[in-house]
């Protein structure tokens, strides 16, 4: 087992893509460090701190207006409307995207799409005949 050059390679102390091992620990040692210098900043504290009061504040609120289920009963009666007698009831607006005295144009002016789909049909194939004829002069 220790003959197998693979084993040897995965127990050596250098590595091809990591560098050795004891580079990597004082690698890691470093970057430990950097992390702690940074997490013991004044101002990494200071905002650490804010978040978790506001973080508080906004558990503080969503408990009071009731949870989740509250929010749920709030955004269900804005969105299910419910039913009215609209037999008797008046219109109090009314919804038009076009003027009542002029109609929606009922032709299509400009050029017809069959146009535009016969004519890229012909540009792609004189494209592709002309890629096939230069491959052909090679």
């Amino acid at each position: 087992m220790i003959d197998d050059p693979l084993f040897a390679y995965t127990q050596s102390e250098e590595d091809a893509f990591f560098g050795s091992r004891k580079k990597r620990k004082r690698r890691r040692a470093r970057r430990k460090k950097r992390r702690t210098m940074r997490k013991n900043r004044p101002k990494v504290i200071a905002r650490k701190e804010r978040q978790k009061v506001f973080k508080r504040k906004v558990a503080n609120v969503y408990r009071d207006i009731g949870g989740a289920s509250a929010i749920g009963q709030a955004v269900d009666s804005l969105l299910i409307p419910t039913r009215t007698d609209t037999i008797n009831t008046p219109n109090d607006f009314e919804i038009n995207l076009t003027p009542q005295d002029e109609e929606a144009p009922k032709g299509v002016k400009g050029i017809p799409t069959a146009f535009f789909v016969i004519g890229c049909v012909l540009v792609l194939s004189v494209v592709g005949l002309i890629i096939y004829k230069k491959r052909q002069s090679k």
